[in-house]
């Protein structure tokens, strides 16, 4: 009986142990445990922000090879359109003006006149941008410098508009180019043609102007007089039609008015005439005369 005791007692105490040693291992599990999962979550974060710069420079390397072959590609198009260009440098127009250039690129610098005998030249304009300023031929390549010829005379005061500086030389310039270069030289050469037709029309219809005025003068001088006409000249010359015709027409006024004059006492003397005959008339009716003739009045009155 009392080993019985003993040995329960000592089981009861085993099974403590046990039991302790037991809840001491969940809890290290437990902490284990959570510290796992917290560095696992921490890691899980780490490699979702690895794999999005990895996706992030996946793309810009994507798009630099891109924009490595774009730029590339536009080298390519520009050296088969454009060809090699040199930077000339106090450059500038022949002192002739006569479309002549002297451009500070030769032979040193690559420019051959065998292969390449027409250059394009390129200016700068007043807002900074690119101006074409014309094709020219090379006349002569030296070692440091070149002359070349403009393709076409110098439009008006052209030459002027090119400063000495700097310009850039160019060996060729696309197709299309060329072609609208020659659609716009075409449509510059028929505007210069019409506006030196329509100068020229001013000028013949200034000189029409002039003439029609001369002429005017002339019959405003021939209204109004010349007063430094020559001396035979007549009075009608010399004071004008308008003027003449004045004092004619006066004299004609003073004319009309003597013969109204006349005519008034011309009827009053008939009338005066024609009452003395009849009285006469009536005399010898009353004497008893015969009337042989016609009287002096019905001879009147039958002239008139």
């Amino acid at each position: 009986m009392t080993g019985s005791l003993r040995s329960g007692k000592a089981m009861s105490k085993y099974g403590t142990i046990v039991m302790g040693f037991l809840i001491f291992c969940l809890l290290l599990a437990v902490y284990f445990t959570t510290g796992v999962l917290k560095a696992r979550s921490t890691w899980v974060t780490k490699i979702e922000k690895n794999m999005q710069a990895i996706e992030d420079a996946d793309k810009a390397a994507k798009q630099a090879k891109k924009e490595f072959e774009d730029a590339r590609n536009l080298v390519h198009w520009e050296n088969d359109n454009w060809g090699r260009a040199w930077t000339a440098a106090n450059s500038g127009p022949s002192p002739a003006g006569d479309g002549a250039f002297e451009m500070s690129v030769g032979t040193n610098a690559g420019l051959n006149q065998a292969k390449v005998p027409l250059v394009y030249l390129f200016g700068t304009g007043a807002d900074g941008k690119s101006v074409y300023v014309g094709d020219f031929k090379l006349t002569e390549v030296r070692q440091d410098n070149a002359g070349g010829m403009l393709t076409r005379p110098p439009f008006a005061n052209e030459v002027q508009g090119w400063p000495r500086g700097e310009y850039r030389v160019r060996e060729q310039v696309p197709h299309n180019y060329v072609r609208t270069i020659d659609d716009l030289r075409t449509g510059a050469i028929l505007v210069d043609q019409s506006v030196q037709h329509e100068q020229a029309m001013l000028v013949r219809q200034e000189q029409h102007i002039v003439d029609s005025q001369a002429a005017l003068d002339e019959r405003m001088g021939e209204l109004n007089g010349k007063p430094d006409a020559p001396e035979k000249a007549g009075p009608d010359v010399k004071d004008g039609l308008v003027q003449t015709l004045r004092r004619e027409e006066i004299a004609r006024n003073e004319l009309v008015k003597v013969v109204d004059a006349q005519r008034r006492e011309l009827s009053d003397k008939h009338l005066k005439l024609t009452t003395v005959l009849s009285e006469n008339q009536g005399n010898i009716q009353k004497l008893g005369g015969p009337a042989r003739t016609k009287s002096p009045a019905n001879r009147v009155a039958a002239g008139q």
